[in-house]
């Protein structure tokens, strides 16, 4: 994280009730740091992707591109479409390197809205929520072995080399089909300034 954004984030935690005085749009809870995440979707995004295709392999240029063709379905669509077993697997653009490209991991999205990515070594299990005309996914980032607690129990903010090590999540769920989506992840804790899960079946 960068050493203005760490600022802001001990600012919001020293002021009362800031941690998580705002809300989705279904009155879920949202971290304040979270929310300037969310804020900054796309400035991250574009960041990131600037640093991908300026850097990256091609090979791992060609896999990005193919993950972000296609519009997003309305949300209200995606509900039923989403629960089941899904091939996930992650890219990091941005930070450390200009893209990594991770090999297929399993992922499990409920029926009551919940995500988890069940192999790997870094973990994520949260759940996906509708707010307005977008779906919010709210989950914690957990290393494999750890029983990680919800969202909702996390401190506003997680330091990156503290153990055990869980972080607050938050990113943009978008599905293209019945069996290809993703969720973005904006300016993530670790590594990378933009991270995108993807989903295939």
């Amino acid at each position: 994280m960068r050493r203005a954004d760490l600022a802001a984030v001990v600012v919001a935690c020293l002021l009362p009730g800031a941690a998580l005085s705002q809300q989705l749009a279904d009155g879920t809870p949202l971290h304040a740091d979270d929310a300037r995440r969310l804020g900054e979707y796309h400035a991250a995004a574009g960041e990131a992707m600037l640093d991908a295709f300026s850097g990256g392999d091609p090979d791992d240029l060609v896999i990005l591109t193919n993950v972000l063709q296609g519009d997003p379905l309305p949300s209200d669509q995606v509900l039923a479409m989403i629960p089941g077993d899904w091939s996930c697997r992650t890219i990091k653009m941005g930070g450390l390197l200009p893209i990594t490209v991770y090999q297929p991991f399993r992922c499990r999205i409920g029926n009551d809205g919940s995500l988890e990515k069940l192999t790997g070594s870094q973990r994520t299990r949260g759940r996906i929520h509708v707010d307005g005309d977008r779906l919010v996914y709210l989950g914690t980032g957990f290393i494999a072995g750890d029983t990680p607690p919800p969202y909702a129990d996390l401190p506003p903010f997680s330091e990156p080399g503290s153990g055990p090590q869980r972080m607050p999540e938050i990113g943009l769920v978008e599905m293209t089909g019945n069996t290809r989506g993703r969720v973005m992840f904006p300016d993530p804790y670790l590594e990378s300034r933009f991270n995108i899960l993807t989903l295939s079946r």
